[in-house]
């Protein structure tokens, strides 16, 4: 239960980091802020620092900023438009973009820094030490055994499974020659990759090589200097945003089923709180993973997302004038109700998924 209550507490964290962006850039912009709350519903206190009142208000799961005339029109004195130049409408398209744009663009940084920060302090790589071998396939007919070590193939040495596994699939039908460490005995054996099929990340088609044989599960602890870091942190970064977009479209078009590709704030909760009992890099990582999730949702254009407000202002760059305020808040409201929607279907979902009922009736007992 502490587990889950700081994956919680992560969660929101990441929320406010993303509100911190929006504030920041504002403040810079010379906009002036009238309120910036952590945690949202009913103030807990509050106090007030210049002209920006800061709160902490009852559900902790993440906050808002709240900008002087930040609306065509509103009821409340404090947030109506009056042309002062302190006020965000009053700022030229392009700063108000960087202010909207500035959420998810600190939660992309905050993703770089905690997978650079992983790759710092060391994170774990599997061996190329063989765990069990399936009988009537290749690397059974080959002799190899568990707890044999792959030194090389073809000449060029396998440091990690990872890379023998990456030679083995780009090579199905051709033959491999094996150096295989046994007892301090190296011995030489070919393989031959036998060719399957399987779905790639973008749920294609394609043929690999197999031989039949599975990791031990040794594992040694890699670490790089930072300026290895930081390129191997972007990498990551790229191959994800990658996967997450296409992985999306296949959602949209209806090739991949959401209840097997989508997880909400449940199974979040759930696997920042499993992260967390495998050590530091494990929880670093779903850190990195969670924040640029967070960069990628909200730069869609869904009118109550910050992608949402980045597309009336290029309408209104386009149009020369600002689109009505009637048409955003109806859009606002409709997109609202369909994104609560989703994120309900999910979490019941994720509590399927996850098995979380009879997880909680188990700790119960």
């Amino acid at each position: 239960m502490m587990s889950a209550a700081i994956a919680l507490l992560v969660l929101g964290g990441l929320v406010i980091v993303h509100e911190v962006g929006h504030f920041l850039v504002a403040r810079w912009a010379g906009v002036r802020i009238l309120r910036f709350s952590v945690g949202f519903g009913p103030r807990l206190f509050s106090w007030t620092r210049g002209q920006t009142e800061y709160a902490v208000s009852a559900i902790p799961l993440g906050g808002y900023v709240k900008m002087a005339g930040e609306q065509y029109a509103q009821p409340a004195a404090e947030d109506r438009p009056t042309g002062e130049p302190w006020e965000y409408l009053s700022k030229p398209i392009g700063v108000r973009a960087a202010i909207v744009f500035a959420g998810p663009f600190v939660n992309y940084l905050v993703a770089l820094l905690s997978l650079w920060t992983v790759f710092m302090v060391g994170y774990p790589e599997l061996l190329p030490v063989v765990g069990k071998v399936e009988p009537n396939t290749p690397a059974q007919a080959a002799g190899l055994q568990t707890g044999d070590r792959i030194v090389s193939i073809n000449g060029r040495p396998v440091p990690t499974w990872e890379i023998m596994a990456k030679t083995i699939h780009v090579s199905p039908g051709r033959p491999l020659t094996f150096q295989v460490m046994r007892a301090e005995m190296v011995d030489t054996v070919t393989i031959v990759p036998t060719p399957t099929q399987i779905p790639d990340p973008f749920h294609r088609t394609k043929t690999v090589g197999r031989i039949g044989a599975w990791s031990s599960g040794q594992a040694r602890l890699r670490r790089v200097g930072p300026i290895t870091a930081i390129g191997e942190a972007f990498r990551r970064q790229n191959e994800f945003v990658v996967q997450t977009i296409a992985g999306l479209l296949l959602v949209i078009t209806g090739r991949v089923s959401m209840r097997d590709s989508m997880t909400g704030p449940i199974g979040i909760v759930y696997m920042t709180s499993e992260a967390m009992r495998s050590g530091l890099p494990a929880l670093l990582s779903t850190i990195s993973l969670l924040s640029l999730s967070l960069a990628i949702f909200n730069v869609f254009p869904i009118p109550i997302l910050d992608g949402g407000h980045l597309l009336f202002l290029a309408l209104e760059k386009l149009r020369g004038r600002p689109v009505s305020l009637q048409i955003q808040e109806r859009s606002a409201q409709v997109s609202f109700l369909l994104l609560v929607t989703l994120v309900l279907v999910i979490c019941i979902n994720d509590v399927n998924r996850f098995g979380l009922v009879e997880k909680l009736f188990g700790w119960v007992r």
